[in-house]
């Protein structure tokens, strides 16, 4: 006894789904490309006697108490003959002031401050927790 088994026919993929997924790949790459071109721009750097040369840096310390202090100097809020006279010695330096624990308010007045005395580079550090 034989049986007939039917054949299995084939289902052929349909193209229009593949063409229809090629298409939008397409339109992603084309819109997500950047088209800028770069371009190389000469950098002079300096001699080796100049990279030694590095500027005067004074980090001032401003603590909770409302003083601020380099090494064992000490500026109060009134005292702005003396800050005046201690920006003068170097009036070319970074003062960088390291602030913990202090109000904004108050950081933003020594910063004033220190304009005010002549100093031209100020910056911050802060250290996080």
């Amino acid at each position: 006894m034989t049986f007939d088994l039917p054949r299995r026919r084939r289902r052929a993929i349909g193209l229009a789904p593949l063409i229809d997924v090629v298409f939008i790949l397409l339109l992603f790459f084309i819109l997500t490309t950047n088209f800028t071109r770069w371009r190389e721009m000469p950098i002079a750097m300096p001699a080796q006697a100049e990279a030694m040369d590095l500027p005067d840096v004074r980090v001032l310390r401003l603590a909770a108490d409302g003083l601020l202090r380099y090494g064992d100097r000490a500026f109060n809020d009134d005292d702005a003959a003396a800050l005046r006279a201690f920006v003068a010695e170097a009036p070319d330096a970074g003062y960088v002031i390291d602030a913990s624990d202090v109000s904004t308010q108050r950081l933003v007045d020594w910063l004033d401050r220190l304009k005010a005395a002549g100093a031209v580079r100020l910056s911050l550090h802060d250290e996080a927790p």
